[in-house]
């Protein structure tokens, strides 16, 4: 009988949750900090399980995702790329506080070396090499794009070397709005030599224009590289229709390539 109460009680809890959010648009939700609740810690306890010692952020806008692993108490190298000026300046500002935290010269990442522009969004997070669309735009605000920018674009195949020493354990973050297909065929060379995981965000409804991938080439092209899954979470949701847009994967090789 104590058994069915407390069902009854949490039962209860939730529809209240439910009704509360609906009619508020605050959705309060408290559970236990496991790897099921934060998306933040499963990655970071499959880092630290993978012995990582070496993280490529690319596309790290104002560090969120590096700061994330600090916090969790990684201790090694992370080195981030991000090409918006005003994100790349508080990027720059953030990493200070951290001794293995290496910002790259503001730049692009893509499949080849040249002069490019990006265009840059109210909110810096939805900043591309590629247009965003009108629709998602006129829905979205602050996807809107405010600016351009000039900027070198360099590939991973040929930048990487300048801050690896070839014996790093590695992890390679892919977060470029739209542009990962271009970014992966610029490190060919690093992924199937040096790459032990990959963290990428996968188009499931792509919001930018002419983007290459999509969530089944994706997914072809990872396994393709030897790479299984180990975790996904939502990143973007359509609010007015609930669709996700975009997830973010996160894989592994079983071995180091290095070694097979």
């Amino acid at each position: 009988m104590k058994l069915l109460s407390r069902l009854h009680q949490s039962f209860a809890v939730r529809r209240f949750s439910r009704w509360a959010g609906v009619r508020t648009g605050i959705h309060i939700r408290i559970k236990r900090y496991t790897p099921s609740a934060s998306e933040s810690l499963r990655v970071a306890m499959n880092i630290f399980e993978k012995n990582i010692d070496c993280v490529i952020d690319v596309g790290a806008n104002e560090g969120q995702f590096a700061q994330s692993l600090y916090d969790f108490g990684y201790k090694h190298k992370i080195i981030s790329f991000e090409p918006v000026r005003k994100a790349h300046e508080k990027l720059v500002k953030r990493a200070k506080n951290y001794e293995n935290w290496i910002v790259a010269a503001r730049c692009a990442i893509g499949s080849t070396d040249s002069m490019t522009y990006i265009n840059v969004s109210q909110d810096t997070r939805f900043s591309s090499l590629l247009s965003i669309s009108a629709d998602y735009a006129l829905n979205n605000p602050k996807s809107q794009t405010v600016d351009f920018e000039q900027v070198e674009m360099f590939s991973l195949d040929k930048i990487a070397n300048r801050y690896l020493t070839g014996t790093e354990k590695l992890l390679l973050k892919i977060d470029t709005q739209g542009f990962e297909g271009q970014v992966l065929k610029g490190a060919n060379n690093l992924i199937r030599n040096n790459v032990l995981g990959l963290k990428i965000e996968i188009p499931l409804y792509s919001i930018y224009q002419d983007a290459d991938l999509d969530f089944f080439q994706t997914i072809q092209l990872v396994k393709d590289h030897g790479f299984k899954p180990y975790s996904f979470s939502v990143e973007g949701t359509d609010l007015s229709t609930g669709r996700v847009n975009t997830i973010d994967g996160l894989f592994f090789r079983e071995v180091n390539p290095k070694t097979g």
